[in-house]
């Protein structure tokens, strides 16, 4: 029998059938920000997205609602930013200028046909720029304009890495813009904001690193650690940050590396280098995580994956005569299915 399968914060369960699920769904059983697997399906939908419960699963928007109906009345914004700012700060995040935000802002679109839970609205009051590095470096590549909708693609830092209803690509700061989630139920900006803040649930754990003599000699630092992820969905894109410092504790260098793979919704793994094969030249070492290793080496059992694998990474830096080296999650990205308009 075909079965939905539901997954809500830290639970899971499976609807025999879809007639099931919508009862679940009108009984209020199943909540918007709910992840939902569709029968033979790989990918998670979330519930308020799902179109077999259009209708039937909705935000809980009413405490939200009365605020906004105060700012659209002209009604001083105060109670307004006191709840702007402990969603914020719930969701990690602290806006102090919240309430210049919002006062502009076309605070209709963030109505429940409006702004899917997904989504940001652009709120800088001139649009805000589109920087071509995550730094905010190397200049504008454009702009996303005030009151436009931006899906999320990356986070790091400060900034979000957006993609602009033309398709333009580039990194805005968190202030620029609204997650549309912030305006949801407690619940539900709960089951979105490792969406927004992925490096929040996700950790490095034991880490520690060596060199041997002959790695010295080429500045080379083995790294061994565990990846954490506390968030219900699994995180990829990974991208780490190694550091080495010399013994005055001042940074010598910093570089960045990526990591092929996942981290699985609330497991952990290691990381290590996958050799490329001897008779491969030109090959490259590939940096991943073990989990991803192990489908690979079970998907290809006769290349004997396991006799090329080391656990940990090597990773190269130019400065000499440091003392300490430090390996440190960069970026990562939440799997969450977006739907398309």
């Amino acid at each position: 029998m075909a079965r939905w399968l539901v997954t809500q914060r830290d639970r899971q369960f499976t609807a025999a059938d879809l007639a099931e699920l919508k009862e679940l769904a009108q009984g209020g059983r199943i909540g918007p920000g709910d992840l939902i697997q569709p029968p033979g399906a790989s990918d998670w939908l979330y519930a308020i997205e799902l179109p077999e419960l259009k209708g039937l699963v909705k935000r809980d928007l009413s405490a939200a609602d009365d605020d906004l109906d105060g700012v659209r009345k002209g009604v001083p914004t105060g109670v307004l930013v006191a709840a702007a700012l402990l969603i914020t700060a719930g969701g990690g995040y602290f806006m102090y200028d919240y309430a210049n935000k919002i006062q502009d802002t076309n605070l209709e679109l963030l109505g429940e046909e409006g702004l899917k839970l997904t989504e940001m609205l652009v709120t800088a009051p001139d649009g805000a720029p589109l920087s071509g590095k995550p730094d905010g470096s190397g200049g504008a590549v454009g702009t996303a304009e005030k009151n436009s909708t931006v899906q999320l693609v990356a986070k790091r830092g400060d900034r979000y890495q957006v993609r602009t209803e033309t398709g333009a690509e580039g990194w805005v700061t968190v202030d620029d813009v609204i997650p549309a989630y912030f305006f949801a139920d407690k619940d539900t900006r709960k089951d979105y904001d490792p969406i927004y803040n992925p490096d929040h649930y996700v950790l490095v754990k034991n880490a520690s690193w060596m060199q041997l003599p002959d790695q010295r000699s080429e500045n080379i630092t083995v790294f061994e650690f565990l990846l954490q992820n506390k968030s219900k969905f699994d995180m990829t894109d990974i991208i780490l940050l190694a550091t080495i410092k010399d013994k005055r504790d001042n940074i010598l260098e910093t570089k960045e590396v990526v990591i092929e793979g996942t981290v699985g919704r609330y497991d952990g793994t290691m990381v290590g280098s996958l050799q490329p094969d001897k008779d491969d030249k030109d090959g490259e070492t590939r940096l991943m995580t073990t989990s991803y290793f192990r489908e690979l080496a079970k998907a290809d059992p006769e290349a004997e994956l396991e006799m090329r694998w080391a656990s940990g990474i090597e990773v190269t830096m130019e400065s000499e005569g440091f003392v300490e080296a430090n390996i440190d999650l960069l970026q990562i990205r939440a799997m969450a299915r977006q739907l398309e308009e």
